[in-house]
């Protein structure tokens, strides 16, 4: 009697081992998966344009450098506000100095005054944003003061990175479905999402137009820029699972 049920409880043991097994290898069951990277670029139509204008004087001391580059910036900033309508909001103070400055006379490093710089940035948008040539064409009678490139981009552009990234993972499923199909599966679920390196955000920048003057007519030439669209890029990896 006491032999049987050693018997039986020995035999339900393994019974219950050989079920725990069997389910461990269910729960570790291998799931094919596909990874898959893609990139989505759209379109934007620039709604502002930005160009710094930098003023530099070197004087013999210091508040004459300060002061002489502070009229040259003053004198820009009256002629925005008051030709061209341009608010205070549009300008910004990027950078100020004022250092020692020196030439090499005769082998030596002399002395020569103080050299003063101011940068301001200066961002047209709404209306103003089809003055940029005038602006240009206006700012650069003064003397003393260099102007930058001028780059066009979009101030909000909340919707179209969302819009976007939508697209990258529109793409990163196609591709998905296309490996799929080529090893006879179809894409299941997804597994994880990882996003790359961010949004990027190309601005169209243009060069400092020059001035042209015939020389033998002495016509004059406004500066003449045409704007093109921006552009907005993202990409993503995306892991699914394999189904039959």
């Amino acid at each position: 009697m006491r032999k049987t049920i050693l018997t039986l409880t020995v035999l339900i043991v393994t019974l219950l081992a050989l079920t725990s097994c069997q389910a461990l290898q269910s729960e570790n069951k291998i799931v094919p998966t596909v990874s898959v990277s893609a990139s989505a670029t759209i379109s934007v139509i620039p709604d502002s344009a930005s160009f710094s204008i930098t003023a530099e004087s070197t004087e013999p001391t210091t508040e004459e450098a300060r002061n002489a580059s502070s009229l040259m910036t003053e004198k820009a900033v009256e002629i925005l506000k008051d030709e061209f309508g341009i608010t205070e909001e549009s300008f910004t103070t990027d950078f100020m100095q004022i250092n020692p400055y020196y030439e090499w006379v005769d082998g030596q490093r002399t002395l020569v005054g103080q050299k003063a710089t101011q940068k301001l940035s200066i961002v047209l948008s709404g209306e103003n944003l089809s003055k940029v040539g005038k602006v240009y064409d206006r700012l650069s009678v003064l003397d003393g003061i260099s102007i930058s490139s001028v780059s066009y981009s979009k101030l909000d552009t909340t919707e179209e990175v969302r819009s976007v990234r939508e697209k990258a993972a529109e793409e990163a499923l196609k591709k998905a479905e296309a490996y799929a199909k080529g090893v006879g599966k179809k894409v299941g679920e997804v597994i994880s999402i990882s996003d790359g390196s961010g949004v990027s955000y190309t601005t169209v920048t243009y060069n400092s137009p020059k001035l042209m003057m015939a020389e033998a007519s002495m016509d004059y030439a406004s500066t003449t820029i045409y704007q093109s669209d921006v552009t907005l890029s993202d990409s993503v990896t995306v892991v699914f699972t394999l189904i039959d």
